[in-house]
């Protein structure tokens, strides 16, 4: 009876300690959300893509010359084919949690890729990004403004998902 109410009580502590504080990976977790499981590959394939396609494409919502489309089940969006941001602007991905309890991932730039990301939030704020990982799309944020600090925070929809998508982005779920 004891360890009924004793262990919801541990639980729930825990989780109000949590707040924007890191998440450890999760063990025996999947390396990778369904959202952005990468397809089977032989190992040789493996070997040749350890390092993920990561990519944020301009989008809005309204049809326009050479932008593609995204249909949603509540919304559609029009982005540009080319990246504005890869991998290669990243610095660190970071699966974190607020005070509240919301999981998200902490994306931060490097110089250059911050100096990228400053400028598409000064040019394009009301805008979103189109957020993929190898091709498989992970979220569309909106681009509430200027982002002069380097960073960017993706609210995901579980712990988990915050995990594996930051574990993908540094290319530990291969």
């Amino acid at each position: 009876m004891t360890r009924r109410i004793i262990l919801p009580a541990l639980i729930a502590s825990s989780a109000l300690l949590a707040a924007c504080q890191p998440m450890a990976p999760q063990k025996g977790a999947n390396a990778a959300s369904p959202a952005i499981q990468p397809a089977p590959q032989d190992t040789a394939a493996q070997a040749r893509t350890a390092t993920p396609a990561v990519e944020f494409r301009l989008a809005q919502d309204r049809p326009g010359a050479d932008l593609r489309e995204l249909r949603m089940s509540d919304k559609t969006y029009y982005f540009l084919l080319a990246p504005a941001l890869t991998r290669a602007d990243l610095n660190a991905a970071t699966p974190m949690k607020t005070r509240e309890g919301q999981p998200f991932v902490s994306l931060r730039f490097t110089p250059p890729g911050a100096q990228k990301l400053a400028q598409i939030g000064r040019q394009y704020s009301g805008k979103w990004l189109v957020f993929t990982i190898d091709g498989r799309l992970v979220g569309v944020p909106r681009i509430a403004g200027p982002m002069e600090e380097g960073i960017l925070n993706l609210t995901m929809n579980s712990e988990e998902q915050a995990i594996n998508v930051a574990q993908a982005i540094e290319g530990a779920a291969q």
